[in-house]
Order: C-alpha cells, then structure tokens, then sequence
C-alpha cells in the first residue's frame, strides 16, 4: 500500500481511518535517546498529495505537527531519536488532550532523511507486516498482532523496537515507500 508510507496518510489514519497502519503502544524513543534538529522546524509541502506539515517546537524536546490534507487536518506530537546513525520521528496524538479513558495512545514511527530543504519521510510497510502476521511467519524479534481494525499493532517495549530496527537493513521491504517534502519558502 504506497499512501501508507506517506506522511500525512499516516497522520490521518492514526486519528481517523481503520487498517492499514503499523502502530506501537509503547514509543520508539526513551527519553535520554531525545534528540532535537532545529532544521525540521518549518512548513513542509508535498505537492503529489497537495499535503503540508507545519512542524513546531513543542515542549520537553518534542514537536507539533499540524497537517493538512484535501480530506483532512489534524495535529500531533512527535519526538525525534536517533537509532544508529538513521534519524526516527514518533508521531503519536496531540499531547495535552484527553481523549477519554479507553482510548490508548499509539505511535507511529517515520523514518527521516533530512538534507536541506528536502524532508523525505518513510513508514514501516503495513504490507510487510500483514503479510508475516496473516502466514503466521511474524516477525521475529517483536510482539506484533492485529487489532480490531487489522492495524499492525506492536506491543514490545520500546527498547525490543529500537533493537529490531537497528538490525534491519535501509532499503528493507520492512519499510514502505517513501513521501518527500519540501520547505516553504518563508516557512
């Protein structure tokens, strides 16, 4: 599924869509692993879906991203680490709004490739994991099941997540396809 590895997709699937993602309940960052890169603070557009991103400063280290989609807008939180040398955003929800008691948080996790004024942003593959989830291969090295909704649903700790993506390889059909961003001028 290519819109799964776009950016904005996937922030309209966390909050409103059923299926098609890859979600953790725990996140893939902890919080001595927090980094912060000043240069992805901006308005980000991608004209093949006529999507943008704004992404500010948040607090304690984080990021708001306010997005923007013909269908849809929403906002979410995101917190930037580094797993080997590849920089991660976890986006999850809007943090600061309660959504009720039922409602649990998850993440998504975004690959990044920052350089310039270019921002290209790559998903986990929901194809790949459905695929070892449905012939019952999994995924070593991870706790994954589907949910309700048949969203790839993770549940190892974050340090089990971070260690599985680390051994995979950049160009692994694990990851799905990639969405890329430019900076607005002036943004």
């Amino acid at each position: 599924m290519t819109s799964v590895g776009r950016f904005v997709m996937i922030a309209v699937a966390l909050l409103f869509a059923p299926g098609c993602l890859v979600v953790t309940v725990n996140p893939t960052h902890e919080r001595d692993e927090l980094v912060w890169d000043p240069a992805l603070v901006g308005v980000w557009q991608n004209v093949d879906d006529n999507s943008s991103v704004v992404i500010d400063k948040g607090e304690w280290q984080s990021y708001r991203l306010h997005y923007t989609h013909p269908i849809e807008t929403g906002d979410l939180t995101g917190y930037l680490t580094r797993i080997g040398k590849v920089q991660f955003l976890d986006v999850m929800p809007a943090r600061g709004e309660d959504r009720g008691s039922f409602l649990v948080p998850v993440h998504a996790t975004l690959r990044l490739r920052l350089e310039g004024d270019r921002l290209e942003i790559t998903a986990l593959s929901y194809d790949w994991f459905f695929d070892r989830l449905k012939t019952k291969t999994g995924v070593p090295g991870l706790n994954v099941a589907l949910d309700e909704k048949e969203n790839a649903l993770i549940v190892s700790p974050t340090a089990a997540v971070r260690a599985w993506i680390a051994r995979q390889p950049p160009d692994g059909l694990m990851f799905g396809a990639s969405a890329t961003f430019t900076r607005k001028p002036g943004g």
